[in-house]
């Protein structure tokens, strides 16, 4: 795994910006100042340097947020004022996206991902408020299966400057993310696989707008969700997230 652009002291400066403990970056034994950077701020009470995950490369930093016994775990890279979310399925975690967080930190952007905690919807709003608690003022959302229904879902309420959905499933965890349902009417991009046989092209379909052909893509093949990173349509897959963020942002 490379080292990242953003080298490892400064993701963990960002950390110690949060006001969470006294701390200092490797090789660095002046302590950061104490300023809580502008940003939704309701969950940096709760937020806990975390060691980085083995499977992110240096210049990754981690935390963890929510109740102990029930946490979030939020990992981040990356500089700058765009940041991205990106939101694994029901089964991952940080590792999920590993590789694609290294490809958009390279690209420019502020990425993070998560761990699900025990509650899908206070994990997802904690990883968007950790991004701007590091110095996001604009975010993204990229999620698959479960994490692109939560991305549509919840984009009502928290504003992105885009969806991407990859194999959304239209209802799940007593969330609605069908475009009839929400309020949204951002930049979305839904991409599904024919043949999924995790959530049907259809249900998928449902989470895009009927009256905006634009807003659906549907790959042959099986592949669910992160699957379409790494199978014969990666190229495009990627390309279609590098266009949206793009757009999203504002080139």
């Amino acid at each position: 795994m490379p080292t990242l652009r953003s080298p490892l002291a400064a993701a963990v400066a960002a950390v110690c910006l949060l006001g969470l403990v006294a701390c200092t970056a490797p090789g660095d034994d002046t302590a950061a100042p104490s300023t809580t950077p502008t940003g939704p701020t309701g969950v940096v009470a709760s937020m806990r340097p975390a060691d980085r995950p083995m499977c992110l490369p240096e210049g990754a930093a981690a935390v963890t947020t929510g109740p102990e016994d029930d946490p979030t775990l939020v990992a981040f890279a990356g500089s700058g004022t765009r940041g991205v979310v990106l939101a694994p399925q029901s089964d991952g975690q940080v590792c999920q996206w590993a590789r694609e967080l290294v490809r958009l930190v390279e690209a420019g952007y502020l990425v993070a991902t998560f761990s699900w905690s025990g509650v899908g919807e206070r994990s997802f709003t904690d990883a968007v408020d950790v991004l701007h608690g590091v110095g996001a003022t604009e975010v993204a959302f990229v999620g698959a299966s479960k994490g692109g229904m939560y991305s549509a879902a919840l984009a009502d309420e928290l504003d992105p400057v885009t969806v991407v959905a990859l194999g959304p499933p239209a209802e799940y965890d007593g969330h609605d993310a069908r475009s009839t349902s929400t309020s949204y009417t951002g930049p979305l991009l839904v991409v599904a696989s024919t043949d999924d046989r995790s959530v049907s092209a259809l249900s998928s379909k449902l989470v895009s707008r009927a009256d905006d052909p634009t807003t659906y893509v549907e790959l042959s093949g099986g592949a669910h969700g992160v699957e379409l990173l790494t199978g014969e349509h990666r190229a495009q897959v990627q390309q279609l997230i590098d266009d949206a963020l793009a757009a999203g942002f504002g080139g």
